[in-house]
């Protein structure tokens, strides 16, 4: 891998200006965030040593502006849908962790058109089992979210910081578990998708997967062992390798991966 150095800029929308880092070169990607908010992990950095990476900061989180018109996650993949007409040229990839697979699942659900092919990391907003109560101490709740603690990432943002992004997930997500207006139009999404599951993940259940793998016509579940929920740091050579295969081979990567016929 290449030294990746990433560039910052405002792109104006519509509805008020999205933080952007951009890296790389070649097909167009956006990777969106979780809900820790955004960080440059080793997968991004291995993505743009293929692709033009745009990771954006969904509006509120680390102390950005709040867009007024966008309140909700479906809201958000409007956003980026716009986001990718203006700066992809009509079409790119996308990656999302947690909250961004949310978020991208709306996109391409929304704006089909826009997706070329779809990565879905422990993704939020489909959970219909009971879920554990995240802890609010913070070495806590790192535990709980990375099985690896030697590549859990420094900390560089304030007590603040981290409380305000809490409360902006919180008011987007809006209580809810499992988007139910979502899940019934899982079956329309075109876009090629590989979902992946941490398989020491205790916050998103593996019916989760499961779900997203019998709902989306073209699709493959896998899971990345050694990985708890915050899948690009716990393991990020194990992902990056199954999710640069998926977007460099797409449809020949599904049929490969397919179960033989009984």
């Amino acid at each position: 891998m290449t030294d990746i150095s990433f560039t910052e800029r405002d792109v104006a929308l519509s509805s008020g200006s999205l933080h952007v880092r951009t890296a790389g070169k070649g097909r167009p990607l956006v990777h969106l965030h979780s809900a820790a908010g955004p960080r440059i992990s080793g997968v991004i950095e291995a993505l743009a040593d293929h692709h033009l990476v745009h990771a954006p900061t969904l509006p509120g989180f680390d102390g950005t502006a709040r867009h007024a018109s966008v309140t909700t996650i479906s809201d958000l993949g409007n956003l980026v849908a716009e986001f990718i007409e203006k700066v992809c040229d009509g079409e790119a990839d996308i990656v999302g962790e947690g909250l961004g697979a949310w978020v991208g699942l709306w996109v391409a659900v929304r704006h089909p058109a826009l997706i070329g092919q779809l990565v879905l990391e422990a993704p939020a907003g489909l959970r219909r089992a009971e879920l554990i109560a995240i802890p609010a101490n913070v070495d806590e709740r790192m535990k709980l979210l990375h099985a690896v603690p030697a590549n859990i990432p420094a900390e560089t943002r304030t007590p603040q910081m981290l409380r305000d992004n809490r409360q902006v997930l919180q008011d987007y997500v809006q209580g809810v578990d499992f988007d139910e207006a979502l899940g019934e139009q899982l079956g329309e999404i075109k876009a090629r998708a590989l979902v992946l599951m941490g398989a020491l993940d205790k916050m998103i259940p593996r019916e989760t997967g499961h779900i997203l793998k019998a709902a989306l016509p073209q699709s493959h579940l896998t899971y990345i062992w050694g990985a708890a929920h915050a899948i690009e740091f716990d393991q990020p050579q194990r992902t990056s390798a199954i999710v640069l295969d998926f977007l460099d081979r797409g449809e020949s990567f599904l049929v490969r991966q397919a179960a033989p016929a009984a």
